[in-house]
């Protein structure tokens, strides 16, 4: 059986859901004190450090619930922040539509990621498309957009607010929610 590239995208968020919330801590633009893979890493690399602290600590991840799965990681910072997140769905989804993303998850940023030169501004919420970006917090945050059914987005991040990484889902047209716009790579646009 065939499977579409969104539900392709989806098995591959699945990877993320749960993971703790992480970030570094920075000071002067500086890293002064980064967790593991700096709080950028891919699924499969949080899984084998997960595995490797848990065998050194003699766990057995087998029997953890995912409740405390999820404190052991965060417990030994491992986990994903959102510019992480985001940039580690884009690559994968830019594969899937035959793009290739040069973007350094590590050196990504919710900003950067919705900001001029990376990024082109939507305007009308009719355009928004799987792998578009909700800025918000000032460009401190964003969300990574799965689908749109009409006004309404389904969309996953990882945040502190939330408890690490889950799906969400919002109205557009809700004017509670903070959306400072949304925002589309350049790279989608290019051949």
């Amino acid at each position: 059986m065939v499977r579409t590239k969104l539900d392709q995208l989806k098995q591959e968020i699945n990877h993320y859901i749960n993971l703790p919330y992480m970030i570094n801590i920075i000071r002067d633009g500086r890293i002064i004190k980064e967790r593991f893979l700096g709080a950028k890493g891919h699924w499969k690399d949080i899984e084998k450090e997960t595995k490797r602290l848990a065998k050194q600590n003699k766990i057995n991840l087998d029997k953890l619930s995912p409740q405390r799965l999820y404190n052991f990681q965060k417990k030994h910072k491992i986990g994903i922040d959102c510019s992480g997140l985001a940039t580690q769905l884009l690559t994968y989804y830019g594969k899937l539509m035959g793009k290739k993303i040069p973007l350094n998850p590590r050196k990504t940023s919710a900003d950067m990621l919705t900001s001029e030169p990376l990024s082109t501004k939507i305007d009308d919420i009719d355009n928004i498309q799987t792998g578009d970006l909700i800025r918000q917090k000032n460009g401190h945050h964003v969300l990574f957009i799965i689908e749109k059914k009409g006004k309404i987005v389904d969309y996953v991040d990882s945040s502190f607010w939330g408890r690490g990484v889950k799906y969400g889902q919002v109205d557009l047209t809700d004017p509670m929610f903070d959306n400072q716009g949304i925002y589309r790579l350049k790279l989608f646009f290019l051949n």
